[in-house]
């Protein structure tokens, strides 16, 4: 089937794919494997270099792409789609629409934040700790959840209280370091803020400089992706914190409470990203990894299917993925 150019393409041989996640991009090329998409692009999730990759492939392999775009409507024979730049609306005819931006809140996610006063949130609200706020022993992890990052600027005054020894009204290089350590593992945000200038070559600040110095800080605070790699660790995470309740409110392990005397019972969660990796077809994948590192191109390709099948729950499901994978490079796909 020849790729499509028209504005109009006939409507029997157009697909239109929707995404805004990761894992869409994964749609659009499996589809292309078996036949030309016409495509309307709403992604803005990876490296600069890996979408322009990305959108050079798809537009040599005859999927238009069409960034900038908003969805509004899917009727029976065409899609509503919105230009955001000027407000352009326009029609694509299509034979099938494949919606691939994620999914709702699940009804009784729904039902529960309402309980708990959060039904104006798309998902729940938790602490660092991932407890749902409002409650007590009630935790969420995954797509149901966001981490609600609590702000430095919210305890900086107790912060500098706790720092300040002496009680001189002012913080020291020495008092600053003993408490960093606690600040890092409660706030975050403030390990990137810290290799700026704003505390260098200063002996001691007041508690207007230490103020000013971090105010910024909370800006680096970002939402986690909701991804698999995001959803496992947390749930890791949990396990451990409930095999190990008993021991560590004998001897907590987490940061001091610069509220208080004591400290939090567990260690924050902190995610680590191991990277992202988007199968653009052809044999071909894009990857994000730490270090600002980034691959593209076949090699590329078989690092995901290494990656892919190490990660599986057991050798059971490794061998059925990679028999899979070996019957399609003997006899294709089936259409």
């Amino acid at each position: 089937m020849k790729p499509m150019t028209s504005r109009c393409p006939e409507p029997q041989r157009t697909f239109g794919i929707l995404f805004a996640l990761i894992h869409a991009i994964e749609t659009v090329s499996e589809i292309f494997t078996l036949l030309s998409s016409h495509l309307c692009h709403l992604q803005h999730m990876f490296d600069e270099r890996i979408s322009s990759f990305a959108e050079q492939k798809f537009q040599r392999d005859g999927i238009d792409v069409r960034t900038g775009c908003r969805a509004l409507g899917v009727s029976e024979k065409s899609l509503s789609v919105k230009v955001k730049s000027h407000g352009e609306v326009y029609s694509i005819p299509h034979g099938l629409v494949v919606w691939s931006t994620g999914v709702g809140t699940r009804p009784v996610v729904g039902d529960f934040m309402e309980q708990v006063g959060q039904g104006d949130r798309r998902a729940l609200a938790t602490n660092e700790w991932l407890r749902v706020k409002g409650t007590e022993n009630v935790y969420a992890l995954g797509d149901c959840a966001a981490i609600d990052q609590r702000k430095i600027m919210e305890d900086i005054s107790s912060i500098f209280k706790a720092a300040d020894e002496d009680n001189s009204g002012t913080l020291t290089v020495s008092e600053f370091q003993d408490v960093v350590d606690d600040i890092l593992i409660r706030y975050p945000q403030v390990e990137l803020y810290l290799k700026s200038k704003h505390l260098k070559d200063r002996e001691s600040v007041d508690t207007e400089e230490f103020k000013s110095a971090l105010c910024h800080v909370d800006s680096q605070a970002k939402s986690l992706p909701a991804t698999a790699q995001v959803a496992a660790q947390q749930g890791a995470y949990l396990s451990r914190c409930f095999n190990r309740r008993q021991q560590c409110q004998e001897l907590p392990e987490g940061p001091r409470r610069f509220t208080g005397a004591e400290q939090h019972q567990f260690r924050p969660f902190r995610y680590k990203h191991f990277g992202t990796f988007a199968p653009l077809g052809g044999e071909q994948a894009a990857a994000e990894l730490p270090g600002d590192w980034v691959s593209m191109g076949h090699s590329t390709q078989w690092l995901w299917y290494s990656v892919y099948a190490s990660k599986q729950v057991s050798w059971r499901t490794r061998v059925l993925v990679v028999s899979d994978w070996t019957r399609r490079f003997v006899f294709g796909r089936d259409l």
